[in-house]
């Protein structure tokens, strides 16, 4: 089995997301989803201020690939699997019955139903289609031909550099102190930047009060 470090994380730095939805629509395009599909990856406002003077925060999240999966350990058909090779969660949609209970258990809301009513979600562009990812390379995916990490296209269409993905020992290296630090103190699913002291985000006295996916808690 893999080491943790090797498994793939996602990364994301509220501070260079400009909220511009790129991520989502290349998304979309490269998995031939719908307008009226539900989103994998998504970007939410949030609310910073009283008015007059609110600023908007945008959030970017889609499936995590949690170490710990919850998804996959409430899956009563064993539809869902993290990958040994390379941690990324797979839907076997032959398996899915529908059940929503993946959806339940997952903190990011990523679990989507509206394709024939069963699971769907980010697969990290492991091939294209219903976002399954069960039937491809079980070859890690930053093994795979022999090049170097083919990069989910959320990350290579990300206009602000907010996104980034790869395996965990390479993504942490290019992360803040306070992120990694983060990262392994806290439940270890995604590497998230702190708002930058100054930022929209952050009060007069240092704090945030916003509520975020990130720090809403399970």
């Amino acid at each position: 089995m893999a080491a943790d470090t090797d498994h793939w994380v996602f990364y994301f730095d509220p501070n260079r997301c400009i909220g511009c939805h790129a991520c989502t629509v290349s998304c979309k395009q490269y998995h031939g989803r719908g307008s009226d599909a539900d989103d994998w990856r998504t970007v939410t406002h949030h609310e910073e201020g009283t008015y007059p003077d609110v600023n908007d925060v945008p959030i970017s999240m889609s499936c995590m690939h949690c170490h710990d999966a919850p998804c996959e350990k409430v899956c009563p058909t064993n539809a869902i699997e993290k990958r040994e090779s390379d941690g990324i969660v797979t839907i076997d949609r032959e398996k899915c019955i529908g059940c929503k209970y993946c959806g339940w258990a997952c903190p990011f809301g990523a679990p989507t139903y509206g394709d024939e009513g069963l699971m769907s979600k980010c697969n990290m562009c492991l091939g294209q289609g219903p976002g399954a990812g069960a039937d491809a390379d079980s070859t890690a995916k930053h093994k795979q031909d022999g090049q170097a990490a083919v990069q989910p296209n959320c990350v290579s269409d990300c206009v602000g550099g907010a996104i980034k993905a790869g395996p965990q020992s390479e993504v942490i290296r290019e992360a803040s102190e306070a992120a990694a630090n983060r990262f392994k103190s806290d439940n270890g699913r995604v590497i998230v930047e702190p708002f930058a002291e100054g930022s929209a985000a952050v009060d007069s006295t240092g704090s945030s009060d916003i509520i975020t996916p990130f720090n809403a808690g399970d």
